[in-house]
């Protein structure tokens, strides 16, 4: 028989147990449960247009898991910020549930021991991987693993509905995704810190098999999601678990707490959003004990107005790069935007959406994604053995205006042969093809905004600059070679480079 004054300790302890469980917070090291994805639920909706059984080199496996845990929902403790970390737990130990997919060698001993973890980008209101597509043959060449994550409430509620892209297809996932939950996307930060943290130091609840050794971890985010590399490096880094930060296409921090759901009557109990921040702390910080390299694209300065947060200047560990002439999207164009039967007998190409002849990262002719090539490698070995990587580079303006040549091109920056050895005009931007289907118009307006548009030289201008193939060509491999120099070019990629000029050298 219980003593009346035995029971009521243990229940007053109890209560004490429950009371300060109520206040424990989460950590970035907080353990997490991977498990995969019900057999039968429906199909994964996998982000990137470059699929492993396309990729040179040796072969890649993929696979989605499911992981869950809890993270504190941070804000800033005042507005604005005093500083990068002035930040505070508004709600802590909130659970959650998302997705990520691994990309690895098939053989172990392929593995080069870097992971790349890319925040997958929201802005088509799904998951994209615009870090993974334009250089994903140069992660497979070295071995590294790849793993995307689902970092934010439009691409998980995307995924929880069923996977209706552009709102217009028909769902395509069934109820694969209907359990996962990000209540709020300033859970992200410390969600990403507990993956990182799982990736680096395996063991048995890790989704990577034991044989591959991790050595080092990267993190890279695309135009939003670099807005969110920003932030989470800037304020929630963690030493000995992150190796590096790749800001792609994208100049200013991304407020902690974001988007549909914050402040709505649908998510009860959370916090307002966080107000716009001001310089310096929209700015990621330079003074981290890790490479970080930020690019952005022709397209992104001057048609996304990030010029407008400013430059940064380089420092031991930080590098600053605009690449003339670049664009800003970084799908590949020999992909299917909508399949065939969907909206007609014939499939829709990224080439198909917009008025002018576009211009890529992945595809070119500018192709920005040999100099994020160049950088992954540097920023690999700068992490390994302290080796500094190139000096910053940045495009011509006065007061605020890039400067052009005489034929249009954009003066300074990074210079891929393309502009150094020009036979086109690179113009920031383009616009949607006037003849698309009304329920296409949309996407065209988004994806085209985001590309180039080139505009050939005339033949009188071509043999003005080219009096001969040779001449052409002696100019490319020229530049060729003075980027190499610079450390912003890969011979891999170079030889691509003149195979593609040989080709045009031989009509001139």
């Amino acid at each position: 028989m219980n003593h009346p004054i035995r029971c009521l300790c243990r229940l007053a302890v109890f209560c004490l147990v429950v009371s300060v469980a109520g206040f424990l917070h989460a950590g970035p090291r907080d353990p997490v449960t991977v498990s995969r994805p019900a057999e039968g639920a429906g199909p994964a909706f996998v982000p990137g247009t470059r699929l492993v059984g396309r990729l040179p080199g040796q072969e890649y496996v993929e696979e989605e898991f499911f992981v869950e845990g809890k993270a504190d929902l941070f804000n800033y403790a005042h507005n604005p910020p005093l500083s990068h970390t002035d930040i505070t737990a508004v709600q802590k130990a909130v659970p959650y549930k998302t997705r990520l997919i691994v990309r690895r060698p098939a053989d172990p001993a392929g593995f080069d021991g870097n992971v790349i973890v890319e925040w997958w980008n929201s802005t088509a209101g799904f998951d994209t991987a615009p870090a993974w597509d334009p250089s994903a043959g140069f992660l497979a060449r070295r071995g590294a693993i790849y793993v995307g994550v689902t970092n934010s409430t439009t691409s998980l509620d995307f995924l929880v509905k069923g996977c209706r892209v552009f709102g217009i297809l028909p769902p395509v996932c069934g109820t694969r995704y209907a359990t996962l939950s990000l209540p709020e996307n300033g859970l992200a930060y410390e969600m990403m810190s507990q993956i990182a943290y799982l990736l680096r130091v395996g063991g048995t609840r890790s989704p990577l098999p034991s044989a591959y050794r991790v050595q080092r971890l990267f993190h890279v985010g695309e135009s939003q999601q670099a807005g969110s590399v920003i932030t989470y490096a800037s304020a929630f880094h963690l030493p000995g678990v992150n190796s590096g930060y790749f800001i792609q296409s994208g100049i200013a921090a991304r407020p902690i707490n974001f988007g549909p759901r914050c402040g709505d009557a649908d998510a009860p109990g959370f916090p307002a959003c966080t107000p716009r921040l001001q310089l310096p702390q929209a700015r990621v910080r330079t003074d981290l004990p890790v490479p970080v390299y930020q690019l952005v694209t022709q397209t992104d300065f001057e048609t996304l107005a990030f010029g407008t947060a400013g430059r940064q200047s380089d420092t031991a560990r930080f590098r600053y790069y605009e690449v003339t002439g670049g664009a800003h999207n970084t799908v590949h164009k020999d992909v299917q935007i909508v399949p065939a039967g969907l909206l007609g007998p014939k499939p829709f190409y990224l080439d198909d959406f917009c008025a002018s002849e576009l211009n890529t990262t992945a595809d070119g002719p500018v192709y920005v994604s040999y100099v994020m090539n160049a950088l992954w490698l540097r920023m690999i070995r700068q992490a390994t053995n302290a080796n500094p990587p190139p000096a910053g580079q940045v495009m011509e303006q006065v007061n605020g205006t890039l400067r052009r040549d005489a034929r249009g091109n954009v003066l300074g920056g990074v210079r891929l042969p393309a502009l150094e050895v020009p036979t086109a005009t690179f113009v920031s931007t383009n616009v949607a093809d006037p003849a698309l289907p009304a329920g296409l118009k949309g996407i065209g307006n988004l994806a085209c905004r985001l590309s180039g548009s080139v505009v050939p030289f005339d033949p009188i201008t071509l043999a003005e600059l080219y009096p001969s193939g040779r001449a052409y060509l002696d100019k490319v491999r020229a530049s060729v070679r003075a980027l190499e120099q610079q450390g912003l070019l890969l011979r891999s990629d170079s030889a691509t480079v003149i195979r593609e000029a040989e080709r045009f050298a031989a009509e001139l």
